[in-house]
């Protein structure tokens, strides 16, 4: 029985200077709104928010350890978890310390999602060779994972100067601290998940469950291959916003689609078609936005075909209207939440093959 099912939120921090809907915002005020929804969550009764992190003018954080600090202070259970950190582009001593001190902070409450990072710029800036970025990932989080669990080490490697008897403080209050993998949808990435027994992320931005389990299903193979098959826990990081009954989820369409269009030309994005955009919609596909009985259903045929221990939503994108955000933030935590919860505790059986 998954009464332990883990769901919670994140945001990108996604920053538009006019909205669609010509409303003007900076990034003091993002990310003001950013800790007042985190704030929200944790009053809500959702486990964990989440926040990206992002190296160029089109979002407001990139540091999510810093803002996170911040929400720690005003809240008092809600797990803080980076949504992602490129670890490839940065140092895994400062990434294991500043999380470590978040966990401080927060007394026990910090997470760590790492990727490998969708966007070029934070290679440009910290000067990483984007032609090398798996290869230094893959070195990077060997390290971070030597880190949590040494507190003095030494170590040699490619992508940043050796370690000899390095004391690496503080240390976290949990023991170790949580590090997932963020998976984008390549599937040697869920394998390396697997292989070294890390929970796994898995970005759920198209296609249907059928698609999905394929990945779920070679991350716990690699999972058991080598050993770690109670160490897994997957979680489904998907696009989320709950309308009133009176809301044509239509509406939301330009919203979508200033999200992910590319803002400057040569930028990261695409274009989502109005019609990309319904057929996400519809039951089966992969955009979680509609009323809650809908968005509850299609959670709910989510789990029954993955089977995952945490939703990781995405509520605050494309400069969509605050209000509206905290409204479908409630519609989250009051209905949906409960309600997949009962559900993942009734349909306890794996997944057909």
């Amino acid at each position: 029985m998954k009464a332990d099912l883990d769901i919670g939120v994140t945001s990108l921090s996604d920053l538009q200077p006019v909205t669609v809907d010509g409303t003007r915002r900076t990034a003091r005020h993002r990310v003001e709104q950013i800790v007042s929804l985190a704030t929200l969550a944790d009053e809500l009764g959702l486990d964990h928010f989440g926040l990206g992190e992002h190296h160029s003018a089109d979002f407001a954080v990139s540091s999510p350890a810093a803002v996170l600090s911040a929400v720690a202070a005003r809240t008092s259970r809600v797990r803080l978890t980076s949504s992602v950190t490129t670890l490839g582009a940065l140092d895994p001593v400062r990434v294991y310390q500043d999380f470590a001190t978040l966990d401080l902070v927060s007394a026990g409450r910090a997470e760590i999602i790492v990727g490998r990072s969708a966007y070029p710029e934070p290679f440009a800036l910290f000067g990483v060779d984007l032609a090398q970025y798996d290869e230094a990932f893959a070195e990077k989080l060997d390290l971070l994972l030597r880190i949590r669990s040494q507190p003095v080490i030494t170590w040699r490697g490619r992508f940043r100067p050796p370690l000899r008897d390095a004391v690496v403080m503080p240390r976290a209050v949990q023991e170790p601290l949580p590090v997932w993998l963020g998976v984008g949808g390549t599937p040697a990435s869920a394998v390396r998940a697997g292989r070294l027994g890390l929970p796994m992320i898995l970005g759920y931005i198209g296609g249907t469950p059928q698609g999905l389990r394929q990945l779920a299903d070679l991350y716990r193979e690699a999972g058991a291959q080598s050993g770690h098959t109670d160490n897994l826990r997957l979680g489904i990081a998907l696009h989320y916003f709950g309308t009133p009954e009176t809301q044509d989820p239509m509406a939301l369409y330009p919203y979508y689609r200033d999200f992910l269009r590319p803002k400057r030309p040569g930028a990261p994005g695409f274009v989502v078609e109005r019609e990309q955009f319904a057929l996400g919609l519809r039951p089966g596909q992969h955009l979680m936005i509609g009323t809650s009985e809908r968005v509850g259903e299609k959670l709910a045929e989510l789990y029954d075909a993955v089977s995952f221990d945490r939703v990781h939503a995405l509520i605050d994108w494309g400069g969509l209207p605050e209000e509206a955000v905290r409204d479908s933030l409630h519609r989250l935590g009051e209905v949906i939440a409960p309600a997949l919860r009962a559900h993942a505790g009734i349909h306890t059986t794996a997944p057909a093959t």
